[in-house]
């Protein structure tokens, strides 16, 4: 056995999108003793820590923080903080809001909050705090307005919460300090008004409004006089907005106009979900924004109003028409031919619910395949469950769309979505052709396309045996059964990007479960084989998520579930190492230590240095090396005795000779 740093099947690729970096890639950790432990150590791996200010066990409020808070104020890996509290869970009462600072049982005293908030002022690397589920108040404000001039801080979002005027005064204070490095802020669903939005208006112009390049004022609700307020910030001449949210905040006509005489920075306008504008403000709307990239979920849409979006379609970044129950599959052929000659930029493109019909499905596919080169994300759900065949797309559909886009090199989806349709094994093995040639997608999601056999499986076996790119695979309610499981594994054995593969079951037609302890077995298996310490070693340890399982028994065995979640570390250096001490060298047995007797003499040190070698930064239950390296000693004495092994390859010699 050799044993290197280098594990085959542990190459993990960091996605990181062209505008923004979510930390999607990031191991979140929940601040525990273990997580504690490794932040007063400033692991390099802590970059993202979970805080519950009411967890069960209250950890938070067991730290002394004006002792110990130089594990945040000295820290110089940590990234992101999430401070969020659940005390609903804890028997509060439904709805009661936690006022931050508030007094009470089990909850973090004020100076407690302030000596933590403290650490955070005084940390130089953090680059995102997101607060959750908090009513601030004045207390709360004075918190925030201590941000003011963080040295890293570029990201603040407090959510699902309530943030009344004292807070939002609180923020227009970090926006304006003249060292504020705040370019990002997201406020969804905080609840505050137009007093609030006023406030944080007049923080947003002079010289704060340099920094702030996007603002999410998402599920807040405001009148004219709000409106009117966030105009005067968009035409500003300092205004360097490039991204506004503004998503189910239930604008009407008034709301739509404050696009008038708009600064020229801003590009990306999210407006979903508003449907109190009405059909002659959409049009106006439309003709007025030019210059921008809008997101736009659009329903209860007419045919004129998808005329005024043809024409101004070039404006379009992300287009939802989901829903629209009253375009008929004609009209929806008419809008995708349109599309097809006028061009587009489209990068998301949702058509949910919407009866397209195969007359729709075919102009679709025309327009994907001549016109969609910008296109990442695509979204044709619920298409196939119309009463009426006639809005449906049906199988043949599926398979005469999927036949248009073979061996098609301008569309290269990253995420697909054919959410519950009506695709059978014909259909997903074009399917499957035609994403083969997607380098780029990630997310491929096939819930409930319950015609497709397990013999049709097959065909998605052998693409995951090819390493594609997917990191997200979703076959919920299908027909998977323990040997299409079986299959699954087999070809996952050197995949290296799969990390979700979601078969949860659905029941045959007795109402018995599809996948028995004989299809977890398979998974077990494949992410940590015990026949030897080498398949144990090149074990799948990128996969993390199984999917739901609804049959409690016959549940997913207590040693896989370990596995997956050992897989959640981005060591997986270190994961590959856990597998084996935990299989192979967790008992007294002698008989794997055996097998490092039977390597080169001059390979033993750096097998015992690799049994030896601390863990930097790895958060979860650690097998004992000091145990192993004791039973190592006992059972092996020889090795560590330098006379003995003179002896040993003296006789050796002797008996050559002989």
């Amino acid at each position: 056995m050799e044993i290197n740093n280098d594990v085959g099947n542990v190459d993990e690729s960091r996605d990181i999108e062209e505008e923004e970096n979510d930390y999607v890639d990031d191991q979140w950790y929940k601040l525990n003793d273990d997580t504690f432990h490794c932040l007063k150590n400033n692991a390099p791996t802590i970059t993202v820590v979970c805080i519950d200010l009411q967890d069960d066990g209250c950890f938070f409020n067991s730290i002394d923080w004006k002792v110990d808070g130089s594990c945040i104020s000295n820290n110089t890996h940590l990234k992101m903080l999430r401070i969020y509290f659940k005390g609903r869970c804890l028997g509060r009462p439904h709805g009661q809001s936690y006022i931050l600072g508030e007094q009470g049982n089990e909850l973090p005293t004020k100076q407690q909050l302030q000596d933590f908030f403290s650490c955070i002022r005084r940390n130089r690397s953090i680059e995102w705090i997101n607060i959750r589920s908090v009513y601030i108040g004045e207390f709360g404000g004075d918190l925030i307005e201590g941000l003011s001039g963080h040295p890293s801080l570029n990201r603040l979002e407090i959510g699902n919460g309530r943030l009344r005027s004292i807070g939002c005064e609180a923020l227009g204070k970090v926006l304006k300090h003249p060292e504020s490095k705040l370019n990002d802020l997201r406020l969804p669903g905080c609840d505050f008004d137009d007093e609030g939005l006023s406030a944080l208006c007049n923080g947003l112009v002079g010289l704060g409004n340099n920094t702030l390049k996007k603002l999410d004022l998402s599920g807040n609700k405001f009148t004219s006089i709000g409106w009117r307020a966030l105009s005067t910030v968009l035409q500003h001449p300092n205004c360097k907005l490039i991204e506004l949210g503004l998503h189910h905040a239930e604008i009407n006509d008034d709301g739509s106009n404050i696009l008038e005489n708009v600064s020229s920075s801003l590009k990306n306008l999210g407006f979903t979900y508003n449907k109190s504008i009405s059909k002659e403000a959409w049009k106006t709307f439309l003709k007025s924004s030019q210059s921008l990239h809008l997101d736009l979920v659009i329903s209860e849409i007419d045919e004129d109003s998808l005329t005024v979006l043809i024409d101004n379609i070039g404006i379009l970044k992300s287009l939802d028409l989901g829903e629209n129950k009253a375009i008929t599959p004609t009209i929806w052929q008419s809008f995708f031919n349109s599309l097809q000659t006028s061009g587009t930029q489209l990068k998301e493109f949702n058509i949910r619910h919407a009866k397209v019909g195969n007359v729709g499905a075919t102009a679709l596919g025309s327009f994907l395949r001549s016109s969609a080169p910008m296109l990442k994300k695509l979204s044709i759900d619920f298409v196939s469950s119309s009463r009426n065949d006639s809005d449906s797309i049906s199988s043949q559909g599926w398979v005469s769309l999927f036949s248009s886009l073979q061996d098609n090199t301008n569309l290269n989806l990253s995420s697909l979505s054919l959410h519950e349709n009506k695709i059978d094994d014909e259909g997903l093995q074009l399917l499957v052709q035609m994403v083969s040639s997607m380098k780029s997608l990630k997310f491929l999601d096939l819930y409930y396309n319950d015609l497709v056999t397990p013999t049709g499986w097959q065909v998605l076996s052998d693409y995951l045996q090819s390493n594609c790119s997917l990191k997200e695979l979703y076959l919920h309610s299908n027909n998977i059964n323990d040997d299409t499981l079986v299959e699954f594994t087999n070809a996952l054995r050197n995949n290296k990007s799969l990390k979700y593969l979601d078969v949860g079951d659905s029941p045959d037609d007795d109402g018995h479960a599809r996948i028995t302890q004989r299809g977890w077995a398979a998974v077990s298996t494949l992410l940590c084989n015990k026949t030897s310490i080498m398949d144990t070693y090149n074990s799948n340890h990128i996969l993390q998520d199984p999917g739901d399982y609804a049959y409690p028994e016959d549940a997913i065995p207590n040693h896989l579930v370990e596995s997956l979640k050992l897989n959640e570390n981005k060591d997986k250096v270190e994961v590959a190492r856990q597998k084996i001490l935990r299989t192979h060298f967790s008992s007294d047995a002698t008989s794997k230590v055996q097998e490092f007797l039977d390597m080169k003499l001059e390979v033993i040190p750096t097998a015992i240095a690799w049994i030896g070698r601390p863990t930097v930064g790895w958060v979860g239950r650690e097998v004992s090396r000091l145990s192993l390296m004791y039973n190592l000693m006992r059972r092996l004495p020889d090795l560590f005795d330098s006379s003995a092994q003179q002896k040993k390859q003296s006789a050796g010699k002797r008996k050559h000779t002989l």
